[in-house]
């Protein structure tokens, strides 16, 4: 299969819909994009959107999903482990 590409900040991300991992409280109409870079270099990043937007979505919408986007596994900053002191 191929994935969608865009480039941000000179790094190439890999764009996938995944719908077998849904957050909590997400309801059946949506799934996860997850951004991962193509060097590995940058976590990967996820977001919900609508089931299927990915089929049919511009590259602008893409590229406002993926500012929408927030890194797995690590504080909003993508810093593993580590918690903003202003986090509650």
């Amino acid at each position: 299969m191929e994935w969608k590409h865009i480039s941000v900040e000179g790094v190439q991300w890999e764009v996938r819909a995944i719908s077998s991992e849904l957050p909590a409280g997400a309801d059946g109409d949506e799934e996860l994009l997850e951004f991962r870079s193509r060097d590995a270099a940058m976590p990967p990043r996820r977001v919900t959107v609508r089931r299927g937007a990915l089929e049919g979505i511009s590259d602008a919408d893409l590229r406002s999903a993926f500012l929408r986007a927030r890194p797995i596994g690590g504080d909003h900053y993508g810093r593993p482990g580590k918690r903003m002191p202003d986090v509650t």
